[in-house]
């Protein structure tokens, strides 16, 4: 592919300078293995939307739903319809994924999860957890942010402009486009990158799952000196890219109190589940086995039996993956509830 492209250039009635910058360009995209585009036109082809308004056909083909928040306020959600979704899904897939993003960044990364988070936060010795969480994250990823990721890459500035167009929506990131968390890593790589040194300076860790940012360390004196710093310098670097930190979801968390990082219980001797969902599991498991699986949900009016023995496997695997036995031990127990 590479070979013919740099031929039909070669033999083009193009000036040689055009030529050349044209070579560099093309050698440039296909070394990092992404697609070779030089204009809008051949990606305006490649998709299929010649003479389409680029704007009004991001606006018509999402879709905008609100889900409450934990704490009660209402998160924007973006659907993308069909045909916008399998544009998105080829621009993660030949562009996006072909990009490295920081090693410290453990969400929307193949092999990597909630618990590789986690696990990177665990000590022998007494420890403290320090975690932030950034408001709307997403959002505040602008389309200036994302086309500079294209430009980075080696695209034109035209192609930069319809990439970005098209994997963002109202001029930012949207929650809901499949291209949107990594486009989030790649735009953080550099802050990560921030961080881990801020942190191996200070003799530390950091990792980062998403908006959810941890620090921690050895629980020694001086620690709170060392945390009040680090505060100030994560919140000032944060608000440098425009971002604000949520300070609800701030907390450090020390001495016997668990150490909570995205979600799991790290200790001495590793990473476990909340208590709490163990409970919960067990408890549906105990209802179902005394009433039957339809008296149970007619007697609380739930949901539908598919979509209860989906969520209950659901528990049972998220269980799994932190704690494989116990969780093997849960999936059996669902899987032979009667769900006839």
């Amino acid at each position: 592919m590479i070979n013919r492209i740099l031929h039909n250039i070669k033999i083009s009635d193009l000036p040689e300078e055009e030529k050349i910058d044209l070579i560099h360009y093309a050698e440039k995209l296909y070394s990092k293995g992404c697609p070779i585009i030089f204009d809008t036109d051949q990606l305006m082809e490649l998709f299929e939307l010649q003479d389409q308004d680029i704007m009004g056909f991001i606006t018509e083909n999402t879709n905008h739903y609100y889900i409450k928040k934990s704490n009660g306020d209402l998160r924007d959600v973006c659907k993308p319809n069909y045909k916008l979704k399998i544009i998105q899904k080829w621009i993660l897939k030949n562009i996006l994924n072909k990009l490295e993003v920081s090693e410290y960044a453990h969400g929307f990364v193949k092999n990597r999860s909630i618990l590789t988070n986690a696990e990177t936060h665990k000590y022998s010795k007494p420890f403290w957890v320090f975690s932030m969480d950034i408001k709307d994250f997403f959002p505040s990823i602008k389309y200036k942010d994302v086309k500079k990721i294209y430009t980075e890459i080696g695209y034109s500035n035209e192609v930069s402009e319809t990439l970005s167009l098209l994997t963002t929506v109202h001029g930012k990131l949207a929650q809901g486009f499949p291209t949107s968390p990594m486009l989030s890593n790649l735009y953080f790589r550099g802050i990560d990158e921030e961080f881990q040194r801020i942190a191996s300076g200070y003799y530390i860790r950091y990792s980062r799952y998403a908006d959810d940012i941890t620090f921690s360390g050895i629980q020694k004196n001086g620690y709170l000196v060392l945390y009040k710093n680090l505060k100030e310098i994560v919140t000032s670097i944060l608000s440098n890219y425009n971002f604000v930190v949520n300070d609800a979801k701030t907390r450090l968390m020390r001495d016997k109190h668990p150490k909570i990082v995205t979600g799991l219980v790290v200790t001495a001797e590793g990473v476990r589940i909340p208590q709490k969902y163990i409970r919960k599991l067990n408890k549906e498991i105990y209802y179902c086995r005394k009433f039957g699986v339809n008296g149970h949900l007619k007697y609380h009016g739930l949901i539908t039996i598919a979509n209860y023995k989906g969520y209950l496997i659901g528990l049972a695997r998220y269980i799994y993956m932190v704690e494989p036995v116990k969780g093997a031990k849960f999936i059996k127990m669902v899987k032979e509830l009667d769900w006839d």
